[in-house]
């Protein structure tokens, strides 16, 4: 089975009890991939990591970047 209309038709041809199993079987999976996707975290979620003390605290003139990026080519 390849493709939807295949799928539908194996599931009409099932006896009623096997369909009400499938249904059933759908729905659970259904419901796990939404409480799943409900359970999907951010970056907000991460606990606040300490790198150690402030060497030198943060003036208006400071290049941040810049020091970043010095030894770079």
């Amino acid at each position: 089975m390849a493709t939807l209309s295949e799928i539908e038709a194996a599931a009409e041809a099932l006896p009623l009890a096997d369909q009400e199993n499938l249904l059933a079987w759908l729905s659970s999976r259904v419901n796990q991939r939404h409480e799943a996707a409900d359970q999907a975290h951010s970056v907000l979620d991460i606990q606040p990591v300490s790198l150690g003390r402030i060497l030198a605290p943060f003036a208006a003139d400071d290049d941040l970047l810049g020091e970043m990026l010095e030894g770079r080519t």
